[in-house]
């Protein structure tokens, strides 16, 4: 025996599930955009640097996590402070923040004076706590402003931790000795001269993975002594001459430039960016926090490069 069970939805009930569905659909949309937006503040030459198509991805993936338009306002490499804000206010009059990196307080300080409350937001960039350059320029005004540093031990330490994880380029080398020190070989550090005091944090990381490389660090170029037998080499903000000196040295950059313009040794980069630091900040921003430190964004390039590990421990350290 056969049973045959047909279900027809009337007309008009079709049309409200067709209308709920819909509304589900485009309410949050309607919402999304009336929100008051996220605006970073940028020159044009970093646009081209950072990669176009890189940056709408990362500003798209922005909006979604925080729920809200995030907007770049580009301006022309050697605009004068004053035309800073009048760029600000022509992307939005009311914005929910605005973000700027250092090198814009100054027109920060402007646009704060134009009264219009808008929190405002100045990234420092790889500062120690005790360094504050943004709060030089605002005064006795410095409380009005939300000012936030890149975590710099959180960078070498994790720095550290990921390079254990690099795999070894002398392979015959470890499998023949027996000496467990010279199965490694050396890792360079270039960093500036600002950031000494991340030396011991580095070999922390190193250290806290069990692993003891033999370590240099150069605050320049032609400090560096040639070196045979390289793990890899790490470059904070000094030392690119090495990629054109030596090759097929698996190199960690700090640098936010788009990976399409890093040679091929590049194995990972750390970020910080104002587009890998807008989510903590319009964060923190969201809950009055007016100092605070923000994390890089670690990002392999060379998976092959690496050992499976390197994920999980850049993760779990994140």
């Amino acid at each position: 025996m056969k049973f045959n069970f047909k279900f027809k939805l009337k007309p008009d009930k079709k049309t409200g599930i067709i209308a709920v569905i819909a509304a589900a659909l485009i309410i949050p949309l309607f919402i999304f955009y009336i929100r008051l937006p996220v605006l970073i503040l940028t020159e044009l030459s970093f646009i081209e640097l950072y990669g176009k198509e890189r940056l709408k991805k990362e500003t798209f993936f922005a909006s979604l996590a925080l729920f809200r338009p995030v907007k770049i306002v580009a301006v022309a490499n050697d605009a004068g402070e004053d035309i800073v804000p009048f760029a600000v206010t022509q992307a939005s009059i009311k914005p929910y923040c605005v973000l700027f990196p250092l090198r814009f307080a100054g027109s920060a300080r402007l646009y704060r004076n134009l009264g219009l409350n808008v929190p405002i937001v100045v990234l420092e960039g790889r500062y120690s706590e005790e360094e504050n350059p943004a709060e030089s320029v605002f005064g006795e005004e410095k409380s009005e402003y939300f000012i936030f540093k890149t975590d710099i031990n959180d960078d070498f330490y994790r720095t550290g931790l990921a390079v254990t994880a690099i795999k070894p380029k002398f392979v015959k080398k470890q499998e023949e000795s027996a000496n467990e020190d010279d199965k490694k070989g050396k890792i360079i550090v270039f960093l500036d001269y600002k950031l000494d005091k991340m030396k011991d944090v580095f070999l922390r990381g190193l250290y806290d993975r069990g692993e003891l490389y033999e370590t240099h660090f150069f605050n320049s170029f032609p400090q560096y002594s040639e070196f045979t037998d390289l793990h890899c080499v790490v470059m904070a903000g000094v030392g690119s001459e090495f990629l054109e000196k030596k090759a097929e040295v698996p190199a960690v950059l700090f640098t936010w430039l788009d990976p399409a313009l890093l040679p091929f040794d590049a194995v990972m980069t750390v970020n910080d960016s104002p587009l890998a630091q807008v989510r903590r900040a319009v964060k923190m921003v969201g809950s009055g926090v007016k100092r605070g430190l923000i994390k890089s964004e670690f990002r392999v390039l060379n998976k092959s490069k690496f050992s499976k590990k390197v994920i999980a421990i850049i993760k779990k350290n994140r």
